[in-house]
């Protein structure tokens, strides 16, 4: 009886301890793939986050090439503008013109609106408006001939956004490859349409010659990359010389 007693608690001792061999065995499984998978989801949330990092450092570094980029762009705009003026002005000065005042209000506008508002983002249609306006002002008591400037505006809300300094350069072309070049009858048309959001502006002159295939200016050059920073798929440029014709539209959806 002892003995049989014996020989069964050997066997149940050793069947406990192989449980227990078992149970360990599984429980160091566990502990591995436990491990294993925290370690790899570490090693995987370290990489995204570094990724994520990286990803957010180039972000930036783009966001402030293209915003150094956009002020370049913006510094270059209309510079011969000013000189033309300034010579025009003095003449105005040294001739004792009553225009000389008138001159010089509009032209100390037009340079407040370069310095400031052309630092903003956006600035209401209204501003950029008044700013064009001004800008055909001068120009028209600069030129010692009759000229034909027409300039109809369409806009359903005023306070609708636009990129600063945006339309000028199509205007200025107009009037240094155009207006300026032309002796007699010299016009110059320009529309402006603003509705829902959609902006139309169209420019048409007279030119001097017949059409002929001539390389664009800095100043279309720096519009174009302007329109591709500031509104990317969003705009169309087109520019058409026919004969002794020039017509320059742009299309921007504002929203």
């Amino acid at each position: 009886m002892v003995i049989t007693i014996l020989v069964f608690s050997i066997i149940g001792m050793a069947e406990f301890k192989q449980q227990l061999e078992v149970d360990d065995q599984l429980q160091y499984e566990v502990y591995f793939w436990t491990f294993a998978v925290l370690f790899w989801s570490t090693l995987v949330g370290v990489i995204l986050a570094q990724g994520f990092d990286r990803w957010a450092s180039y972000k930036q570094l783009k966001n402030e090439h293209a915003k150094a980029e956009l002020s370049l762009l913006k510094s270059k705009v209309d510079p011969h503008f000013f000189f033309n003026t300034l010579n025009n002005l003095y003449g105005l000065t040294v001739e004792k013109s009553e225009k000389a005042p008138d001159v010089i209000l509009k032209l100390s506008d037009i340079m407040r609106y370069v310095i400031y508002d052309g630092d903003e983002d956006r600035v209401p249609f209204k501003k950029e408006i008044e700013y064009l306006e001004k800008y055909i002002e001068i120009h028209k008591i600069r030129f010692q001939k009759q000229v034909d400037i027409t300039f109809e505006k369409q806009i359903d809300n005023e306070a609708e956004q636009i990129a600063p300094l945006m339309l000028v350069t199509l205007v200025e072309n107009a009037f240094k490859h155009g207006v300026e070049q032309i002796a007699d009858n010299a016009f110059l048309k320009i529309s402006i349409d603003v509705t829902n959001g959609k902006l139309v502006f169209i420019v048409e002159n007279n030119v001097k010659e017949k059409s002929k295939k001539t390389k664009p200016g800095i100043g279309l050059k720096n519009l174009r990359k302007r329109l591709e920073l500031i509104y990317p798929k969003k705009h169309t440029l087109e520019l058409e010389k026919k004969e002794y014709l020039f017509k320059a539209a742009l299309k921007i959806d504002l929203e």
